[in-house]
């Protein structure tokens, strides 16, 4: 599709959503392009679009028209918020975000991280929409992230169906709104329970919000749904992860990359690709932010490189830039002269040139300030790997 093609559908849309809008009570709506948001309540209140429109793209138009009709009137006549501690503790439910989700978001919602580039966010389940507190809501009802986070699982615990899940294939279970399927991992013991019957230790699946697939440790099994999670995961609309999730000794959920299977050259080609995704989502953001206020700091990529010990991750640290490199397996210091480029494992690199990570940045990353003097470049060099 075509950039003019591509902003005739998000103005159709945007149209559309004028139209439950104003069947809401709602009539001073102007249309933002380059936000792709509409404004309304004198300017002073933004619909963001983006997550509407793709949430729309596996929906029939009647699904679609359906589906606005509900959930606008939600969202610009919004229920009044509970005040009370009393009154928003049992509407708390935990979802699962990738990392870089609302990374424009001007607020700070309750979130804290889970999994390697997966939040788990504070959610108020509302009959027709789900709501993000920020942290102004956790001083107003008198509690901290963690209590609120902790009563926010015991609910999802009471409404989570208990199964017994078939040891010889593949399970999927999906749902047709993106609600906390997801997050079922979270209840203590649902994994564990559910598949007491395993002969091999589950691994389950995370590819979007709409899907939960849960496979017994079999190395072909797993195989087959390593190649399927990611072709998911890349389709979908809203990716999570196509990372895979056991449990370790106590029975708590970890990913799979945190043990060695008979499988861990795909386990740490979803790790890498998970990586690559997120970084790069975040370097978009962050080069948009930095041109905005003219800061001159390169944001470096992720790259993914295959050797002969397997798939690794590597960050380019280029000598005279000023770089906010992204977490890998490997920092390549680049010199203009290619024989004394090397390769050095990240964590090595970090102890030896005491970089550190930049403030409010996650994921993080780290700002390398100078090029590394003699000394210590002849250090790196000591520890360095073959490329």
């Amino acid at each position: 599709m075509t950039n003019i093609d591509d902003g005739r559908e998000r103005r159709d849309f945007a149209l559309q959503v004028f139209g439950h809008m104003r069947a809401a009570g709602v009539d001073d709506a102007s249309y933002d392009a380059d936000e792709f948001a509409v404004r309304y309540d004198g300017a002073d209140a933004v619909l963001h679009l983006a997550n509407l429109f793709d949430e729309t793209r596996e929906r029939s138009p009647e699904e679609t028209e359906e589906w606005l009709s509900r959930i606008i009137p939600a969202l610009v006549t919004p229920t009044a918020a509970p005040e009370s501690w009393e009154e928003v503790r049992p509407l708390l439910r935990p979802v699962l975000r990738c990392s870089t989700y609302a990374l424009d978001d001007s607020g700070s919602r309750v979130r804290r991280p889970l999994f390697p580039f997966v939040d788990e966010l504070l959610a108020v389940d509302y009959p027709d929409v789900i709501s993000f507190p920020d942290d102004s809501k956790l001083a107003a009802w008198g509690v901290t992230a963690e209590e609120a986070l902790t009563v926010a699982r015991e609910n999802l615990a009471a409404v989570v169906p208990p199964m017994e899940l078939p040891n010889d294939g593949i399970v999927k279970i999906e749902v047709d709104e993106p609600d906390y399927l997801s997050s079922w991992i979270l209840v203590s013991d649902w994994l564990l329970l559910s598949t007491a019957n395993f002969e091999h230790p589950p691994v389950a699946f995370i590819p979007d919000q709409r899907t939960l697939i849960v496979v017994p440790g079999d190395p072909e099994l797993l195989s087959e749904a390593f190649e399927a999670v990611e072709q998911e995961y890349r389709d979908a609309s809203r990716p999570l992860s196509p990372q895979g999730y056991t449990l370790d000794e106590s029975g708590l959920v970890i990913p799979l990359d945190w043990v060695s299977t008979p499988n861990d050259a795909e386990v740490a080609r979803a790790r890498a690709v998970l990586a690559s995704v997120e970084y790069g989502a975040q370097q978009q953001w962050l080069e948009e932010r930095y041109e905005a206020d003219l800061e001159a700091i390169f944001v470096g990529s992720l790259m993914v490189a295959e050797r002969e010990d397997g798939i690794h991750t590597v960050a380019v640290w280029g000598e005279g830039v000023d770089a906010a490199l992204p977490v890998a397996d490997l920092i390549a210091f680049a010199t203009e002269d290619e024989d004394r480029s090397i390769q050095v494992p990240f964590e090595t690199a970090v102890d030896i040139t005491g970089i550190v990570p930049m403030p409010g940045v996650h994921p993080p990353r780290y700002r390398t300030g100078a090029w590394p003097d003699p000394t210590v470049f002849a250090r790196l060099t000591e520890v360095a790997v073959a490329f």
